[in-house]
């Protein structure tokens, strides 16, 4: 597995997590032989969903690879690679533990402090759409309201929205009623890579 894993990480970064089952973590190594996935819990450790709100579904104007080159002119990349063992035992914990509240706040503290260094590099790079901004200001009050959500983005304007089971039909719900994606995809947490034979 780690191998395969390995060998996906060449074409993407994070295609090395979806080759494992589950809770899944990229260990950074410090060689091709030790950068690789590996499962942290099994997908059946804790029932949580991600109802992915598709705002653009086309390529980006600046790819997340070209992004990556750019994140070293930030002043604030140093910091965040710093405190990452920091934050990454926090979303362990948060999991092992199944505490939400403790997952959204690392989940979302990670996701804003990503877009901070694209927002700070030269040239500055901003992903983020009118629909993002507004599901990233009413998710917090959405909790506040007992719903089991948070949100996170990758390099796009997409938000990912993880919540647990009993609430990803109200997420969904609300993300609709919000901004006016072209469609929201819901995922379970995923098993392992596989073989699909066709005939």
């Amino acid at each position: 597995e780690a191998e395969i894993s390995r060998l996906a990480r060449v074409g993407s970064g994070s295609a090395c997590r979806s080759v494992p089952d589950g809770f899944v973590e990229w260990h950074m190594g410090d060689s091709d032989e030790t950068s690789f996935a590996s499962t942290i819990f099994p997908s059946d450790h804790w029932d949580l969903y991600d109802a992915i709100v598709v705002l653009l579904n086309k390529p980006k104007k600046i790819s997340s690879r070209a992004g990556h080159l750019l994140a070293h002119y930030s002043p604030l990349q140093e910091t965040r690679v710093q405190d990452t063992p920091r934050r990454l035992e926090i979303c362990r914990k948060a999991i092992r533990e199944r505490d939400f509240s403790l997952l959204a706040n690392i989940i979302e503290l990670d996701s804003n402090m990503m877009h901070a260094i694209m927002m700070t590099s030269n040239p500055p790079l901003q992903y983020w759409e009118v629909g993002s901004l507004a599901i990233m200001r009413e998710v917090p009050l959405w909790r506040s309201e007992g719903l089991h959500v948070a949100y996170t983005l990758d390099a796009g304007p997409n938000v990912h929205l993880i919540c647990q089971k009993e609430d990803v039909n109200e997420v969904r719900e609300r993300a609709f009623a919000l901004v006016t994606p072209q469609e929201i995809l819901i995922s379970k947490v995923g098993g392992s890579a596989h073989i699909v034979r066709t005939k």
